[in-house]
Formats: structure tokens, sequence, C-alpha cells
């Protein structure tokens, strides 16, 4: 699994590179705050739905949680490539990280 800084993320955004960002928050925080695009697949519920989700093993994914101090990104990501998706990366410091760097959040997007 790659670990990827906020600035690296926007960098491959603005590329409007294909790819998939999961927001592994409850939806409650969700709904509050995530990066633009996101989809949300909480932890607690991660290991039934992302198949459903995510079909495309090949397409980069990025997992992030709020802060990721509970290493939720590592984890989710653990999961992903034991399932054999091949371009997993989660963001270092989550979130937070991302809010910190100064890049653009959205809130109440339905997933």
């Amino acid at each position: 699994m790659m670990d990827i800084t906020p600035e690296k993320l926007k960098s491959e955004m603005e590329k409007e590179s294909p790819m998939v960002i999961v927001d592994l928050q409850e939806a409650r925080l969700y709904q509050h705050n995530h990066i633009p695009g996101a989809i949300n697949i909480p932890m607690d519920g991660f290991q039934a739905e992302y198949p459903a989700l995510l079909k495309d093993k090949d397409l980069p994914t990025v997992v992030t949680g709020e802060f990721d101090e509970l290493g939720k990104g590592s984890k989710a990501g653990e999961i992903l490539e034991a399932a054999g998706y091949t371009k997993v990366g989660h963001i270092v410091g989550g979130l937070m990280a991302w809010r910190n760097a100064g890049y653009p959040t959205e809130s109440g997007v339905e997933s």
C-alpha cells in the first residue's frame, strides 16, 4: 500500500486521473465534511460493503479516515490488497491533513 500525501492526491485530482477516494468515517461525520468526490464506506461496515461499491480492482483506490490515528486507512487498504486490488493508497494524516493543507472539503453529499 502506498502512503499518499494530501499534496500528491490534490495533484492527481487536478489531472483528473481516474481514481476512487473512499472515506471511512461514520456516515454522520462524512455528511459533515469529506474530500470532494469521496464515497463513504464506514469502517464498521467496510468488509461487507466494499465489494459492491469498488468493482474495478485495477482502479487507483485511496482510503482515508478523519485523522487515521486508529489506522483505519491502513486496515481498509490491507483488506483491499488481500482481495486483489492492485493500486491502493492511504492518505497520511487522513482528512485532517487534507484540511490542514488548505484543500477544499464538501458536505451533505449522499454516497
